[in-house]
């Protein structure tokens, strides 16, 4: 049941990005802690999922990478990925129950801080801005898997490319991902390599969800798409914290 669970989420949330192009770890971990998964075991399968999800598209956007943004990005979110589930592992040892409510709370920042990208002006950040976003990104992906959100909010200050900026993410999010699984099988008590087979094991549904997420998102409305996304995403915020 936990694996028809798992299965069904990961579709669901790997077609949701796949429309849209966010959302995925938004809407995996807090149903998947829901559904009965120790948070360190949802990050991890939805760690996974984001990299099956994006190895393909990696390679084929490898022309596009802008590689100067990607060290630079990469070099932080690797410092601070060790915090993010370093803070992870405490709250799980802690108080378990503290979870939900902990996972809640970051779906709605990642909300808020999705709502708040498109009215920002295309200029280019100091360095220390720059890093700062790079950094909470990375704390945000090792202790919930949401690095997205500020990926998204620095992105609206470049002049990216369309496809420079689905490069952009799918580089760093392969870079750091290995890293992030392999920290989480050496630290953490709840995770093991069964979790790792999970994910290897649903990777067609992942591929399919992906699939016909980009093709719903080709042929609807893209902003309406957004907002029923940001309103799934609000509801499921909600229901893990209340």
């Amino acid at each position: 049941m936990p694996l028809i669970l798992a299965g069904l989420i990961l579709l669901f949330g790997s077609f949701v990005q796949g429309a849209i192009g966010f959302a995925l770890g938004m809407i995996a971990v807090p149903l998947l802690v829901d559904a009965g998964y120790s948070l360190s075991q949802a990050v991890a399968l939805t760690t996974l999922a984001i990299g099956i999800q994006v190895m393909a598209g990696a390679w084929q956007l490898r022309d596009h990478i802008p590689w100067a943004d990607v060290k630079l990005a990469a070099l932080a979110r690797c410092a601070t990925v060790p915090i993010g589930i370093t803070l992870l592992l405490l709250v799980e040892d802690v108080n378990g129950a503290d979870v939900k409510p902990l996972v809640g709370i970051g779906v709605l920042i990642g909300v808020a801080i999705r709502l708040a990208a498109p009215r920002q002006l295309k200029r280019d950040l100091p360095l220390p801005l720059s890093l700062a976003a790079f950094a909470t990104s990375g704390l945000l992906q090792g202790m919930v898997a949401m690095g997205g959100p500020p990926l998204v909010l620095w992105m609206t200050t470049r002049n990216f490319r369309a496809r420079q900026a689905r490069a952009f993410t799918m580089t760093l999010f392969l870079l750091n991902a290995p890293i992030q699984v392999l920290l989480l099988l050496f630290l953490s008590r709840t995770m093991s390599l069964e979790v790792v087979a999970t994910a290897l094991l649903l990777s067609p549904l992942i591929y399919l969800g992906t699939t016909i997420g980009v093709r719903a998102g080709d042929q609807f409305n893209k902003l309406l798409l957004n907002r029923l996304a940001l309103a799934v995403l609000v509801v499921i915020a909600f229901n893990a914290i209340f």
